[in-house]
């Protein structure tokens, strides 16, 4: 059984993919799998991925699935994990160097916390487009939700418990295919904190077709999951989490649910901020309009 599994989800992106494979293979620690699940590419990705598994560099587990959505084929990937640790890397993504997983394992030993059960996991820096933002000097174990109540801005690499993930499922909405990963990760911070890794893991391109460039598309699309995930955050009184009443009010529009009020984590708020609910709804739609 391999101590990681570094799980990329994939949905036509086979002229990107290389990349990736290429930083899994000078790993100097072959102690992962890399699971891919294939979310309903048309590409050659399925050719691609088979062709890697022959060469026999790096234990390569591929999954295919019809388009359902990164979320779903994040819950598959976590079913099928066989390893302790689990670490999501898009296919965009590459990690950063050749220790990389190596220098990953021997911290998560050394800090001799893998039995700890208040701890689920290791937080390490993001690299974008060579960019990287440091972690608040003396922490050491936090919640996630620290680091940016701290003004830690900058993108984080998550290398969780596998056990820990199975209990957090992403939940799965009629005629949607994507849910916000910061619903499942502030639901674990509540319960779990991380070790701090300041160095870095990933390293991030933003390419055209990726969720990043298309957040608006996504939450036209989208509107029960991102629902849910602002009406949690509400319930959890997250930082901003009046701004979150106003897009349940202006979400919950556009779904046309009569339960707007019965559903809503904080009721008296969402009476007192109803107009700016209904103005954030149109202000919506004619962005809708213009995209």
């Amino acid at each position: 059984m391999k101590r990681l599994t570094i799980f990329t989800p994939t949905y036509n992106r086979a002229y990107i993919l290389p990349k990736l494979y290429k930083s899994l293979c000078v790993q100097t620690c072959q102690d992962f799998e890399w699971l891919v699940v294939d979310d309903g590419s048309t590409d050659n990705t399925r050719e691609l991925v088979k062709e890697w598994e022959q060469e026999h560099k790096i234990t390569i587990r591929y999954f295919y699935q019809e388009n359902a959505g990164k979320m779903i084929a994040h819950n598959k990937a976590v079913k099928e994990s066989q390893a302790e640790l689990f670490m999501c890397v898009d296919s965009d993504d590459r990690l950063c160097a050749e220790n990389v997983i190596a220098d990953v394992l021997s911290f998560w030993n050394q800090e001799k916390v893998t039995d700890n059960p208040a701890i689920c996991g290791i937080i390490g820096y993001k690299q974008i487009e060579h960019k990287t933002e440091c972690f608040p000097e003396s922490m050491r174990i936090v919640h996630l939700s620290d680091l940016f109540e701290k003004g830690f801005s900058g993108e984080t690499a998550l290398i969780i418990k596998r056990e820990v993930l199975a209990k957090y499922p992403f939940p799965y909405f009629e005629g949607e295919k994507f849910v916000t990963d910061v619903y499942v990760y502030d639901q674990i911070d509540r319960d779990y904190q991380f070790l701090l890794f300041p160095y870095t893991v990933q390293d991030c391109r933003y390419h055209d077709d990726g969720y990043s460039n298309h957040y608006m598309k996504l939450l036209f699309e989208n509107p029960l999951g991102y629902r849910a995930y602002h009406n949690q955050c509400v319930l959890f009184k997250k930082k901003g989490y009046l701004k979150s009443v106003v897009c349940y009010i202006a979400l919950s529009l556009r779904i046309r649910d009569e339960r707007l009020f019965s559903n809503a984590a904080n009721l008296p708020l969402t009476i007192l901020l109803l107009p700016l609910g209904v103005m954030k709804y149109f202000y919506d739609n004619f962005r809708l309009s213009r995209l």
